[in-house]
């Protein structure tokens, strides 16, 4: 039986010779032995002449056998972590990243009251945004809406697994028809991808996640931000507000969008690389 040092080094060439990178590819070596034997990366230093089980090898060839199709890897594992929390993801659904949490984290800074506050979040997907913000804000109830029925799912399931359910109100339909009215801000992480920039996805997005989620309508993917600039105003309160996660290169022709539209204090906030990640704005008066 193969210690679990081989394992990993066996492990992470498979990945390279698959098209993984290959600093990615150590790094998937070491999550793929953590999520099997349950050791973390400094456990696995210190146990890394300790054998592996038949049984833990078959998972790990399993994972490989699935990450060597280029299925991502939160698929094979069933799950992501997003700002600290453990969420279940499947197939057909979009898998949250780590850049959505400056998202999370902005609006959760404007949400600091003793009073209810209404949200909305647009294409929910795994629920990732609103469950963080229910987490993280006690007094806020949320509308998640998506039109994905795998996505709706998902998200009961997350929402009730993190103890949220009571104050997520759950909307399989389109955004546009489904929107409630008098609400305190509107959050979303939208398509905005522009389908001439799909061949410059990796295979793990553009073969395994959902493409309404990926890619924004009009050449330059922007036509989300555009029907909501014209639409949400409507649908807040007077004090009301908009945080939205925009793409690369995408932020100056967002801010642009929304100011042409008519919101107040438009801004773009950059995440912890320093690169553009979140416009927000106020409703006009």
């Amino acid at each position: 039986m193969p210690n679990l040092d081989l394992l990993k080094r066996d492990l992470a060439a498979a990945l390279l010779a698959a098209g993984i990178e290959s600093g990615e590819a150590r790094r998937e070596a070491e999550l793929i032995v953590e999520h099997v034997t349950g050791l973390s990366l400094a456990q696995q230093v210190i146990q890394a002449d300790n054998s592996v089980s038949e049984e833990q090898q078959a998972t790990v060839q399993r994972i490989l056998k699935q990450r060597q199709a280029r299925v991502p890897l939160q698929f094979c594992f069933g799950y992501a972590h997003f700002m600290g929390l453990k969420l279940a993801v499947r197939p057909g659904v979009f898998i949250p990243r780590g850049d959505t949490e400056t998202l999370v984290q902005v609006a959760c800074s404007r949400l600091k009251s003793e009073a209810p506050v209404r949200l909305a979040d647009v294409g929910t997907g795994s629920g990732a945004i609103a469950i963080a913000v229910l987490k993280l804000v006690s007094t806020a109830i949320v509308t998640a809406i998506d039109i994905s029925p795998e996505a709706v799912a998902l998200t009961k399931e997350n929402a009730m697994l993190h103890g949220v359910w009571q104050r997520v109100r759950l909307v399989h339909s389109d955004w546009r028809s489904a929107l409630p009215t008098d609400l305190d801000a509107i959050l979303s992480n939208p398509p905005y991808i522009p389908r001439s920039d799909r061949s410059l996805l990796e295979p793990e997005v553009v073969e395994h996640e959902p493409e309404l989620a990926l890619f924004g309508g009009d050449d330059d993917g922007l036509s989300f931000y555009r029907e909501l600039s014209t639409v949400g105003q409507s649908h807040l309160r007077s004090d009301g507000w908009i945080a939205l996660e925009v793409g690369d290169r995408q932020s100056a022709s967002v801010q642009a969008v929304f100011q042409q539209a008519g919101w107040k204090e438009v801004e773009i906030v950059a995440d912890l690389n320093g690169l553009p990640r979140v416009l927000t704005a106020l409703k006009a008066d």
